[in-house]
């Protein structure tokens, strides 16, 4: 067996598992909504879950083929290659939200030192900001989304991390975890 063979079956156990640990998180917390949460710390720590949970999931979707690794030496870059998200606004009982295909509030992976594109759609009446702060004095990003409308936003993150965005108008219900990797 060749060695590359060796590490897409790896791979593949390894994403398995990391699916089955936050698909088992989701359900746990599933049944944790059908209860009433009464304390305010409770709801927190269990959206932290839900996010938690929300960027495994996203970080295994956002991973790229294996067949892309497979041609790249070691020690190559991949800098012309660039990532497309799309985001678009929500109102879901009269309570605004960030949302991609499949879920609200998405965690959003982003990579380092080449060009991420994020393609916003807002068919909202209302203005939104898209807002990702860094705990520095300036924000990585600070993008107007006007009310039924679409924009794009381009970012070439130079550091790595974990990060906070929001909107700035309402920064309670349309916030979510950035992901940059390497």
């Amino acid at each position: 067996m060749n060695r590359t063979s060796k590490i897409a079956i790896i791979s593949s156990i390894v994403a398995v598992v990391i699916i089955s640990a936050a698909l088992t998180v989701h359900f746990r917390l599933s049944e944790t909504e059908k209860s009433e949460i009464t304390s305010g710390s409770e709801q927190n720590e269990k959206e932290s879950a839900s996010q938690v949970a929300n960027e495994i999931v996203n970080s295994l979707q956002n991973k790229p083929e294996s067949k892309e690794n497979e041609n790249t030496e070691p020690g190559e870059s991949m800098a012309n290659t660039n990532s497309q998200t799309e985001i678009s606004v929500k109102e879901i009982d009269e309570v605004y939200r960030w949302s991609n295909s499949t879920e609200t509030n998405p965690a959003i992976t982003l990579t380092a030192n080449i060009d991420n594109v994020i393609q916003f759609t807002n068919p909202t009446d209302a203005k939104h900001a898209f807002i990702i702060e860094t705990g520095e004095k300036e924000s990585l990003a600070d993008f107007d989304i006007g009310s039924n409308s679409t924009g794009k936003l381009t970012l070439k993150p130079t550091k790595t991390g974990i990060f906070e965005y929001h909107c700035e108008y309402h920064p309670d219900t349309m916030k979510g975890i950035l992901n940059i990797i390497p």
